[in-house]
């Protein structure tokens, strides 16, 4: 009889560990938790961009705006810059007796609270040009701006006449990429 109630117990206690239920879930799922690869941290870049060519041969304005998210993920900003005025190699920027006449690109970026924090007023040729931000201690919440203004002129017959800029802003975010989960950037 004591050798029958030994297999008994045993054969309960058996039953009762693997069909414990939610407890028997919890431990199948710190089992699998376990064998899974660890969280990753992810930088990828967002591009916000503004580019415009002027085609016509009489000076035209042009000015758009874009806006683009900055929160707690974003580690860097970097702005990319460009400018070519046809022939400004030869003329320099007009004074302002002849501001009817004038060229010029106006770029500016902006915080959520109005603060500008990145601004051109060129009216010549400019050089690819980087400018990196970093965040003191944080970037401040919210939509940033990029507005632009700009004058210019061009024309379609060859092409090789034609004012236009680039600016490209890339805003370097940080996400946590787990195991099987699509990556950040999609």
């Amino acid at each position: 009889m004591r050798r029958y109630s030994l297999a008994v117990f045993l054969i309960s206690t058996f039953m009762i560990s693997s069909l414990s239920g939610c407890l028997g879930l919890l431990q199948a799922r710190e089992t699998i938790e376990s064998m899974r690869e660890p969280v990753e941290r992810v930088s990828y870049p967002d591009k916000v961009d503004m580019t415009h060519t002027f085609t016509t041969i009489s000076i035209q304005p042009y000015s758009n705006f874009t806006s683009f998210p900055v929160d707690d993920t974003v580690e860097r900003i970097e702005i990319y810059f460009k400018v070519t005025m046809s022939g400004s190699d030869q003329i320099s920027c007009f004074d302002e007796a002849l501001s009817s006449e004038l060229r010029y690109v106006r770029a500016e970026v902006t915080s959520p609270s109005g603060a500008a924090i990145w601004s051109q007023d060129v009216c010549q040729d400019v050089t690819p040009t980087v400018d990196n931000f970093e965040p003191d201690p944080s970037f401040e919440s919210g939509d940033w701006d990029l507005n632009v203004e700009s004058r210019g002129w061009g024309e379609t017959t060859i092409g090789a006449l034609q004012d236009n800029f680039i600016i490209v802003i890339t805003i370097h975010r940080v996400c946590q990429q787990y195991p099987l989960e699509p990556p950040c950037d999609k």
